[in-house]
């Protein structure tokens, strides 16, 4: 097996500062964000981007823990912190919604957006796993419409994930995503 070479202290520099500035232009407009933009801000000419990181999806894989990773474990502990399934599949819909609406870094991650990045993929189905994992319980409780899938709860949030970043969409795009959800529940919950 052999290790990839060591860059030099001022390649290894720009591939730091290209990162920070990813995280900035990513958080502030999204995975969609031009590249040379990033390289600008980073201080780096775009063939730097591309020498030292490879395509955009390179560049979202490398950023992926810092964008993704601290807010989807915090979703993931306040979800699991809730006493009953319907609170916990509650708080993980209003979380994830929340998450969508402030970041759009967020927004086309869960949208999926890049599906050539990996690690974002990989984020991603471990976030709608435990969505599957909630819609479940809650059918076990009996408090959650049988013919509430999985399907349903994603279609809900990528609803909600468009909805929440289009200019034209209708006021009332929120108060139909609540509806959808609070019509999902039975008469026990």
């Amino acid at each position: 097996m052999t290790t990839a070479p060591r860059l030099r202290r001022d390649a290894q520099a720009n591939v730091e500062k290209l990162r920070a500035a990813a995280i900035a232009v990513f958080s502030r407009r999204g995975l969609s964000a031009p590249l040379e933009d990033i390289a600008r801000e980073a201080g780096v000419s775009i063939g730097t981007l591309y020498n030292r990181i490879g395509s955009r999806e390179d560049l979202i894989d490398a950023v992926v823990p810092d964008i993704a990773g601290a807010k989807l474990r915090t979703l993931r502990e306040r979800t699991l912190a809730q006493d009953t399934p319907r609170a916990q599949l509650e708080t993980f819909i209003a979380e994830m919604i929340d998450l969508q609406r402030s970041d759009p870094a967020m927004n086309d991650a869960m949208l999926r957006r890049y599906p050539d990045a990996v690690l974002l993929i990989n984020a991603c189905e471990r976030s709608m796993a435990l969505g599957a994992e909630l819609v479940a319980n809650a059918h076990t409780a009996g408090v959650l419409a049988e013919d509430f899938t999985t399907d349903d709860l994603m279609t809900v949030l990528w609803m909600a994930g468009m909805a929440s970043h289009d200019p034209g969409a209708p006021d009332g795009w929120r108060r139909v995503v609540d509806r959808s959800v609070s019509a999902a529940w039975t008469a026990r919950a």
